[in-house]
């Protein structure tokens, strides 16, 4: 059986593209409302149909819309976040999942590595345990192996052993490390800073949902002009991600690290989390290894991490 989509204005339009394109003995499958509630939408099928090998203008394949579909199903993505994805795939003209996946997510997000540390430090902001203080690592890794000079400071005081895990990252990196709890504390250590180095601010997890915390937050983050970066681990409830990342958007975020793709087998919360951040997507952590374990994220990379039977995103960075 051949399965095919068809818009159109109407829906005796639309009747008229399935009868044109299919034949009388047409079966119709689903209809639905087009884009923004404008038009139909609807899936017709035959029997046999090689006698109709040309797509018409406005024909799917049905076959990648379901693909995708599935897909972001699996991942448990958001309803709506999912639709706009599957009506931006199937405009493409690609009867490629992979290449349809990636166009949708090229046209819905932001794709900006992380790859040059610029000259304003890069804050690194999130809930406890998301894998700050290891991205930290890892990219005071990335930039020591390019004969750059690197300092980091940490505002995590409180947390049991925090301060003594970065410092063992440090110590083989041959790196300066500094500590800073207040906002002026937080001036004087990036003043302290070598010039002209690569500054990395590890920040003490937070709580986005209350309001004192928040408001330390805020305070400590305009201390000082850098580029806030929220960090996020892959998996977990997609909805509350949403929040999280809508609350540190508003507290000045603009780029994300999604830490533990390794081991997420759900990516919809990070889906969610950009989508209502409006953040633009920087690096994964691919594995838990501070030499190797960051890789940027572009939107071929992301759908092979979405679809199955696809190379995940540690091959395509190894290439």
């Amino acid at each position: 059986m051949r399965l095919k989509t068809f818009t159109a204005p109407s829906m005796g339009e639309a009747m008229q593209l399935v009868k044109a394109h299919l034949g009388e003995d047409a079966i119709i499958v689903s209809t639905q409302k087009g884009d923004g509630g404008i038009g139909v939408r609807i899936t017709a099928a035959i029997e046999t149909a090689d006698e109709y090998d040309e797509e018409p203008d406005g024909v799917a394949d049905i076959e990648v819309e379901e693909d995708i579909a599935d897909s972001l199903r699996q991942h448990n993505v958001p309803a709506d976040l999912a639709e706009r994805l599957i009506r931006t795939a199937i405009s493409l003209d690609t009867d490629d999942p992979l290449i349809a996946m990636a166009g949708a997510l090229d046209q819905h997000f932001k794709f900006q590595p992380l790859s040059k540390i610029t000259k304003r430090p890069v804050i690194l902001v999130g809930l406890p345990g998301a894998g700050k203080t290891l991205t930290a690592a890892k990219l005071a890794t990335r930039a020591v192996m390019k004969k750059k000079t690197v300092n980091i400071i940490t505002t995590d005081t409180v947390r049991a052993g925090g301060y003594e895990q970065l410092a063992a990252f440090t110590r083989v990196l041959g790196v300066d490390l500094m500590s800073a709890e207040t906002p002026a504390e937080l001036r004087d250590a990036l003043d302290a800073c070598a010039p002209g180095a690569a500054v990395i601010v590890d920040c003490a997890g937070g709580n986005p949902f209350d309001e004192d915390d928040v408001r330390a937050q805020v305070n400590l983050l305009r201390a000082i002009d850098g580029e806030i970066v929220f960090v996020a681990a892959a998996g977990g409830d997609p909805i509350e991600a949403a929040e999280i990342a809508e609350a540190y958007a508003t507290m000045g975020a603009r780029r994300m690290v999604s830490t533990r793709i390794d081991i997420a087998r759900r990516l919809g919360a990070v889906l969610a989390a950009a989508d209502a951040g409006r953040l633009t997507f920087a690096e994964v952590g691919i594995s838990g290894a501070v030499a190797e374990g960051l890789a940027p994220l572009n939107p071929i990379s992301l759908a092979r991490l979405l679809l199955p039977n696809h190379a995940a995103v540690r091959d395509e960075a190894a290439e």
